[in-house]
Parts: C-alpha cells; sequence; structure tokens
C-alpha cells in the first residue's frame, strides 16, 4: 500500500508532538512493508530523506500564523501517487488545497487539534472544514474528550477515537539512573503551553531547579527573564531522543502548564509517563487531563494559576505519592499509550480505506 502523510513539517526538523508522532506512524508503516511518502512545506520543491523515510517538500513562498502558503500545493497533492492519503490537522492550506485538486482517492485525517490561534478565520475555514472532514473515510481524534467537545468533531458519524501513544522501547525507565534534584518541561515555547505561568511559579523555588527543553517564538523572553529575576531554570535546545529519554528518566516529575485548548493532547505526559515520572498538567477541556489521570498517574491543577502550579510541584516532595503517582504513571503508559498498539489501528484505517476503493 502507498500511503502519504501530509502536514507542514516533520520530527527531527521541528520537534513538536504532531511531528513526531507523523515520523514514529510513517517508520511504523514502512517497517511493515508499505511505501509511505511524507509531504512537507519546504523552501523548494525537492525530496530528502529522514530515518530512510522518502520525505518530499512542496514549495513555500511564506507562512501565516503558522500556516504554509504554497499555491502549488493543490497540484501536488492531485499528482503525488497513493492509495490513501492521511492528513494531520490543523493544516488550513492542505485542506483548501485538497478541496480545490477534486482528487477521489480516499483520505484519513488525525485531528489533532481545533483551530486556536487563527480563529478568527472560522467563518470562512469553518464549512470548508466541515465538507473536508464529512468527506474523509475515517477522522481520528486523539481523546474522547477532544471528540465530545470539538464542535468540529462532535456530529461527525465517520470519527473514532486512536491515542498517539509513545515508542516503549525508547522511553522506558532506567535500571541505573538515578533521579535528579530538577523538575522537566518539554514543549515549544509558545503562550499556548503556559510559559509565563510556569515562570511565574517558579519564583517561588530559588532552591528547586527547573530544566526547560525546547525553543520557539518566546525562547528570547524566557531566557531574559531567568536573568533579569535569576530564576533556577536552565534551557536545553536540540537534545538528542537519548539525550532527552535520559531527561524524562532522572527528573523529578514533568510539568506541562498549558491554558489554551491548542494543547489538544500533550504527548510529552505518554512520554513521562513511560520514563516512569509522574506528570502535573492542567484541567483543559481537552485530553490532556484524560492522559494525566489525575492521582493515578499525576496530579492536575486549574490552567493560568501559578499558585496551583507551585503547590503541586512541592505535593511531589512527599516520597510516598511520588512513589505512588510513578508506578502508576508507568503503568498507565503501558497499558493506554504503547504506539505500537495504536499504530496497529491507525494501519488498519489505512487499509480499509484503499481497499474501499478498489472495491
Amino acid at each position: 500500500m502507498k500511503i502519504l502523510q501530509v502536514y507542514k513539517d516533520i520530527h527531527p526538523f521541528v520537534r513538536g508532538g504532531i511531528e513526531r508522532y507523523i515520523h514514529d506512524l510513517s517508520m511504523y508503516l514502512s517497517g511493515r512493508g508499505h511505501e509511505v511518502d511524507v509531504l512537507v512545506a519546504g523552501t523548494k520543491d525537492s525530496p530528502l530523506e529522514v530515518s530512510g523515510l522518502n520525505v518530499i517538500k512542496y514549495p513555500c513562498i511564506c507562512r501565516i500564523l503558522s500556516n504554509p502558503i504554497s499555491p502549488r500545493l493543490s497540484h501536488i497533492l492531485k499528482t503525488v501517487p497513493a492509495d490513501v492519503l492521511h492528513f494531520h490537522l490543523p493544516l488550513p492550506s492542505a485542506v483548501t488545497a485538497w478541496l480545490m485538486s477534486r482528487r477521489d482517492t480516499p483520505y484519513v485525517v488525525t485531528y489533532h487539534s481545533d483551530i486556536v490561534r487563527q480563529a478568527f478565520l472560522l467563518p470562512l475555514y469553518g464549512p470548508v472544514l466541515r465538507k473536508f472532514l464529512k468527506g474523509a473515510f475515517r477522522v481520528i481524534a486523539t481523546s474522547p474528550i477532544y471528540r465530545d467537545t470539538s464542535k468540529y468533531l462532535s456530529k461527525l458519524e465517520n470519527i473514532e477515537v486512536i491515542p498517539i501513544g509513545s515508542d516503549l522501547d525508547l522511553f522506558k525507565p532506567s535500571e541505573t539512573a538515578k533521579k535528579g534534584d530538577y523538575v522537566l518541561f518539554v514543549g515549544r515555547f509558545r503562550m499556548y503551553k503556559g510559559i509565563k505561568v510556569l515562570l511565574d511559579a517558579w519564583k517561588e523555588f530559588p532552591e528547586k531547579r527547573l530544566i526547560m527543553v525546547g525553543g520557539g517564538p518566546l525562547e528570547n523572553q524566557v531566557r531574559r527573564r531567568i536573568l533579569e529575576e535569576n530564576l533556577n531554570i536552565e534551557i536545553v535546545s536540540n537534545p538528542s531522543d537519548q539525550e532527552l529519554v535520559e531527561l524524562y528518566q532522572q527528573a523529578r516529575c514533568l510539568v506541562l502548564p498549558s491554558t489554551l485548548r491548542s494543547e489538544a493532547f500533550g504527548m510529552v505526559q505518554t512520554e513521562a509517563m513511560a520514563c516512569g515520572i509522574p506528570v502535573i498538567s492542567t484541567a483543559l477541556p481537552t485530553g490532556v487531563p484524560w492522559v494525566n489521570a489525575s492521582g493515578i498517574s499525576g496530579l492536575v491543577i486549574p490552567p493560568g494559576d501559578p499558585g496551583a502550579l507551585a503547590a503541586a510541584v512541592r505535593k511531589l516532595d512527599d516520597p510516598h505519592l511520588h512513589s505512588l503517582l510513578a508506578a502508576g504513571a508507568l503503568e498507565r503508559a503501558e497499558h493506554c499509550f504503547n504506539a505500537v498498539h495504536l499504530f496497529i489501528r491507525v494501519e488498519s484505517l489505512l487499509k480499509e480505506a484503499a481497499f474501499a476503493k478498489i472495491n
């Protein structure tokens, strides 16, 4: 089966949850004998290889609010050979380009998030998105909460919930490493991640270390605040996968203080849990608190509350509670978020879609 994955970026060139998911899923499908191409935005129309995958760059003249603008995308989507396409949303330019192409190849959609940052476009884009989702063979929601709370998913009949998992052969507890003295944040430095809330909370911890892994639009602001306020925070940029695993393994816990619906799932939570550390996350109306079950795999706090975040960090200083939640996090990761088990379900949908077209 020839599969075309469609998004704007891929891991490791962009280190984000969706990008890693597309990379890992594509590697799994390729290992199963399928021919997988990944279509991403670039500065020129040229192929390259990522981990042995064939990645096709469609020419992008600019990005507006993170959405790549490519006049040729409709033609490319119409002509690239594929038995089935797998779109990853939000990506308005690809949705519009696909409908303009009038191609009748079956497609599956993984709906990672509603549009939040570009919500002012929804009066125009909303009807287009609904038509696109209705025409998919299946629309995959990553959690039952997101399925039920998204106005674009809740009334669909062609929807199925398949969570995002982590590679448990990579993300796993260390048999030798000792726990460090730091709390960990992993993610792009963007507004919806609750970066300001995290920095405000950390003013209460002059003796407690925070490691922030990532980078992005707010990095300069973060570095400035660290210096100006003498915060006990270290930034780690672009670690290798193995270095990231080691950071998880030795951390006291992971914090994910996101404040907006853009944080639809929080894949870093499953990575941390698989490494055997508890998670502190926020009670957003998304999959975030569903992934991190409060009192089982970690603690869930109100979004936008630095005091609540600081209190949760202190609460995990209790050795008994920390041990209990660490064990619960690992068990939940193994039972609910094993990437291979979830990839099998995605592969099955892609096969069904391709087979339906043949028949």
